[in-house]
């Protein structure tokens, strides 16, 4: 039913406005959210938008993707950021409740830069996941970017 719905939406409505010159004309992103039409367990309803130019698709390829849309790759690896580094950990309440315990962050940006880099570019090239289809692949890989998984060691020694 979600997916009629949205195909029938998508028959007028439109992600980006078209604009003309003399010269040419191009598509501008609109800023038109839509609200999914299915709510997800831990959020709720939400709204979907576009920046990318789709004008190119019909309304049946736009709400395959829209039914498709999800943040759970964006909230994994922003979990694995809370969990394997502990710089950027949060403070501990004390035993008492009488203050904040800073033990274990020794929050300093520049180097958690440095760390976020590199745990990006693990989390991209070197660590996989099983794919539609079966094969271990990483995020890289899946993309075309890569075509093959690589080590830590060829990451931080750039190999």
């Amino acid at each position: 039913m979600a997916y009629f719905s949205l195909k029938e939406l998508f028959e007028t409505h439109k992600f980006h406005t078209e604009i003309k010159t003399p010269k040419q004309s191009y598509n501008v992103w609109a800023k038109n959210p839509i609200i999914h039409p299915l709510a997800s367990s831990d959020k709720g309803f939400y709204r979907v938008d576009c920046t990318t130019d789709i004008s190119s698709l019909g309304p049946k390829d736009i709400a395959k993707m829209v039914m498709n849309v999800n943040d759970n790759a964006t909230n994994s690896f922003i979990q694995q950021i809370l969990r394997r580094l502990s710089i950027l950990e949060r403070p501990l309440m004390t035993a008492r409740g009488d203050g904040k315990s800073y033990i274990y962050a020794n929050f300093n940006p520049k180097y958690a830069q440095y760390v976020l880099t590199i745990l990006r570019t693990f989390y991209n090239f070197c660590e996989t996941y099983k794919s539609a289809d079966g094969k271990e692949i990483t995020p890289a890989q899946r993309l075309g970017i890569s075509d093959k998984v690589f080590d830590l060691k060829d990451i931080i020694y750039v190999r």
